[in-house]
């Protein structure tokens, strides 16, 4: 049935002047720019293809989304050549709608999800159709974060159940090795000698294991942050204070240099000094013995930094991406907690760590705090109107 404004126009075109089809066409010429100004505004993919799946007409989203050339370039491209897997040209014999989900990569890898409908149900193979494409890569990639964060939490109740639960066995081998180690202590033969190492040895390896422990739970729990006006100086030199004796012994060089002005930050006092007691500690490990360590605090803009550089072997590239993950290390006696609890530390500060390295070079670590603290006051209310202002 011809029923479309064209068609009727042409057939009243021989009663009609010419004027009025310039006028008429015009008008078609403009609505035709009006409704492709829309399509190309749309962020779904749209495709008009033939039965034998050649491409008739795309929009930019659609460009975009599969690597399309420009509408006037597209001469014989089908949708089988920017889109494998599916057998298109079965689909479109079917004169029939259709949908599923496809997954791209070209020209970026994307998951799409796909609708094909029969702009004619004349079951002839020259048909029209049009396939829209729906962009689902954001989604799917939080849904599927979702669930490996519930899986982590899970994890990590258990783990924290776990090691919790070691603590009364650990605690009771300490107290009974200690009275071992008292009632060996009066002998002096061989034997005795051997007992006291082994039971040294013992209580030794269980300090490590409380140690990793204590480490373990305190890089998971939720710490509450008690910030205070602190003078950043006084708190770097109290969280290096239990390391210059390591220091010295191992005959590690450490630099510090003080900005021109050391504000007073808002922080948690033990927590910071325990993110700073971390970095260097990590850093003495990477220098090794005979290294170097320089410690530099200034202020950038609205943030107090704490930066510490060794002299070490640097960081694998391959490795980078994973520092701050739990359990893992570069180092034979490492944890990995140590860098978690620093990243946990600034962050609840609403501050962030920063990690340079170059393999054979060294590594840097930033700490990053903001100095000032923003908070929302509710004026009083005046003429009707509630005003906001932010304090600094």
């Amino acid at each position: 049935m011809k029923s479309s404004f064209l068609e009727r126009l042409l057939e009243r075109a021989d009663r009609v002047g010419h004027g009025e089809i310039q006028s008429q066409i015009a008008r078609l010429a403009h609505d035709k720019g009006f409704l492709e100004t829309i399509f190309n505004t749309l962020q779904e993919g749209v495709l008009v293809v033939d039965g034998e799946g050649k491409i008739t007409y795309r929009n930019q989203a659609a460009g975009r989304l599969l690597g399309l050339p420009e509408s006037g370039e597209l001469g014989g491209w089908t949708l089988a050549r920017s889109l494998r897997g599916i057998d298109w040209r079965e689909a479109l014999q079917e004169n029939r709608s259709s949908s599923g989900t496809i997954e791209v990569n070209y020209p970026e890898a994307r998951i799409l999800n796909y609708y094909l409908v029969p702009l004619e149900k004349s079951g002839r193979l020259g048909g029209l159709y049009v396939a829209i494409f729906h962009d689902v890569t954001r989604d799917r990639n939080e849904a599927k974060s979702a669930v490996e964060a519930g899986r982590v939490e899970a994890l990590t109740l258990l783990a924290a159940g776990v090691a919790h639960e070691l603590g009364n066995p650990l605690n009771s081998l300490h107290l009974h090795l200690q009275i071992m180690a008292k009632d060996v202590a009066g002998l002096v033969d061989d034997s005795a000698k051997k007992i006291r190492d082994s039971i040294g040895t013992c209580q030794q390896e269980i300090r490590r294991l409380d140690g990793l422990i204590t480490q373990f739970l305190r890089a998971i729990r939720p710490q509450p942050v008690k910030k205070t006006l602190e003078d950043s100086l006084a708190v770097l030199e109290e969280a290096l204070l239990p390391l210059e004796i390591e220091l010295k012994d191992r005959g590690i060089l450490l630099e510090k240099q003080m900005g021109p002005s050391t504000p007073r930050v808002p922080m948690d006092r033990e927590q910071m000094k325990q993110a700073i007691y971390n970095v260097v500690r990590n850093a003495m490990q990477a220098a090794g013995e005979q290294g170097l360590i320089s410690i530099h605090v200034r202020r950038e803009g609205d943030f107090w930094v704490f930066e510490c550089r060794d002299n070490g072997s640097g960081i694998s590239p391959d490795d980078l991406p994973h520092l701050g993950t739990p359990f893992f290390t570069t180092r034979k006696e490492g944890s990995g907690l140590g860098l978690m609890i620093v990243q946990r530390i600034a962050r609840e500060h609403g501050g962030s760590v920063q990690i340079t390295t170059r393999e054979g070079k060294g590594s840097t670590v930033k700490i990053f705090i903001p100095i000032y603290e923003k908070r929302v006051h509710l004026l009083a209310e005046t003429s009707g109107v509630d005003a906001e202002v932010t304090s600094v």
